[in-house]
């Protein structure tokens, strides 16, 4: 008798988590332009019944070796840039669009974030100390416009297992308020 009480308590209470589940989420990623967005822009977003968009601001390095991140500046499109993505995210949020930031780095040539790979500690240190500028800028953008979802290191697969410690010590310092960072 015991164990079928227990098994009905278990069963209620799978039922009350499953139905407090949060609605699904339909995101997109969208695209950045050159210039400020308008709704012609947000219109087609809104026709897939997308409750979510990712929105992508840009970091560039010249190669995979590479330790210097260039970010937010003039010669970026607007849609890659800080003002770029508040503008953007302004916008969606008047329609009802829920907002997930996903800083993104870019290498010269295309070639796949996931190798980026320095060849010495002095590298490593340089591009830790930008990264971290980087997508710190886009922690705060991402608090100050109260963005549902903030995503860090993107594709940056081997920056992450050659340098474990580095991200742990990174996502205490994102969990901060950034009044402290």
């Amino acid at each position: 008798m015991k164990t079928q009480k227990l098994l009905f308590l278990l069963l209620i209470l799978l039922q009350l988590s499953c139905n407090s589940q949060s609605k699904k989420i339909n995101g997109v990623s969208f695209v950045a332009s050159r210039d400020s967005i308008s709704s012609e822009h947000i219109n087609p977003v809104l026709k897939a019944q997308s409750n979510y968009v990712a929105l992508m601001p840009f970091g560039f390095i010249k190669e995979l070796s590479s330790p210097k991140i260039t970010h937010n500046t003039d010669r970026q499109w607007f849609g890659e840039t800080k003002n770029g993505l508040l503008q953007y995210a302004e916008k969606f949020k008047k329609e009802g669009v829920k907002i997930m930031v996903k800083p993104h780095i870019w290498v010269w040539k295309g070639e796949f974030t996931g190798n980026i790979k320095m060849d010495s500690e002095e590298n490593w240190k340089i591009l830790e100390d930008s990264y971290t500028e980087f997508i710190l800028t886009y922690a705060k953008a991402a608090e100050d416009l109260n963005a549902e979802i903030l995503c860090i290191g993107t594709e940056l697969e081997q920056f992450v297992i050659n340098r474990p410690d580095y991200w742990r010590k990174l996502i205490e310092k994102i969990e901060k308020p950034t009044k402290e960072i």
